[in-house]
């Protein structure tokens, strides 16, 4: 059970994602909110994503028909959301740090409610022990040194990332925009990515086999879904939109054939809810957190 320290860090949800939530010690997987909202550089409103998010699940039907199986009745505990010390990112981080430990040592998976990119880094933290792979989904490699003189932001979360986990675990999935620092980084280290413009040309299971040979590589495997990897036709409500992007059919694809025994965790992050159409953001989002939940409890029981 959490710490009483960990304790203090948490706000009790107001409603639980998907509408119910059992008790922790009998939960499988752990619901985790964390609004931070410190760093965005162009649509700021992070910290609405995880209680809209909530909000919509309920409105989701549950069975999914790619494997035939429903979510309703996994072991999901909501267990609310971090409390962001406000102006205060160190700290902050620290507290998605220790909360993350505590979910790790009760041998929970932690299914993450972002919040902006950056809360990636701690949760890397606090799992690298495991010494997990990193499987990115997001429009931006988020790679740059520093940006706008910060070297913690939602623009530099991976450089930092792999500076604790090596670029050699991490693959970057519907990446279209960058910088050209970025492109230098990624030819001199050779950090893997499926671009955007290749997995919309190429069939499922071209990208498929591409994602194998990253994987069989990876004892354990974290996933992290910025939502603008996705066209924003279908997610408008993101804080830096990037044309170009994948189809919710094909995110979804993926995910069906990645998520197996290896995953030990989700984040999904920068929704701004403010900016959404008939919440069709969020929407998605808890329909990716829902299917990815199905795929990976119906292959663990």
């Amino acid at each position: 059970m959490l710490n009483s320290r960990a304790m203090l860090y948490i706000q009790e949800p107001i409603k639980a994602f998907g509408g119910y939530s059992i008790s922790y010690d009998k939960a499988k997987y752990v619901v985790i909110g964390v609004p931070l909202d410190e760093t965005a550089t162009f649509k700021p409103g992070y910290r609405f994503a995880p209680a809209k998010i909530r909000e919509v699940s309920e409105a989701l039907e549950t069975y999914s028909l790619r494997i035939h199986s429903d979510y309703e009745g996994s072991p999901v505990h909501d267990i609310g959301d971090i409390v962001i010390v406000p102006g205060d990112i160190e700290q902050s981080l620290y507290r998605i740090e220790e909360i993350l430990k505590n979910l790790m040592f009760d041998s929970k998976i932690p299914i993450i409610l972002g919040g902006e990119h950056t809360i990636t880094y701690p949760v890397m933290k606090a799992l690298k022990d495991l010494k997990p792979c990193l499987i990115v989904f997001d429009a931006h490699f988020d790679l740059r040194y520093e940006y706008l003189g910060s070297r913690m932001c939602h623009a530099t979360v991976m450089r930092r990332i792999s500076e604790v986990i090596g670029f050699k675990n991490m693959l970057f999935i519907g990446t279209r925009g960058l910088c050209s620092e970025e492109a230098d980084l990624i030819r001199q280290k050779g950090v893997e990515y499926l671009p955007a413009y290749i997995i919309l040309k190429q069939d499922l299971s071209g990208t498929i086999n591409n994602i194998r040979k990253f994987t069989r590589n990876c004892e354990k495997i974290y996933l992290s879904i910025d939502m603008d990897v996705f066209d924003p036709s279908y997610a408008p409500a993101v804080g830096n939109p990037e044309p170009e992007g994948l189809t919710p059919t094909i995110v979804l694809d993926v995910l069906s054939y990645l998520v197996d025994d290896k995953l030990i965790g989700l984040d999904v992050t920068e929704i701004v809810p403010q900016y959404d159409v008939n919440d069709v953001t969020s929407l998605l989002a808890s329909k990716v957190i829902m299917e990815t939940i199905v795929y990976h409890r119906a292959r663990t029981r």
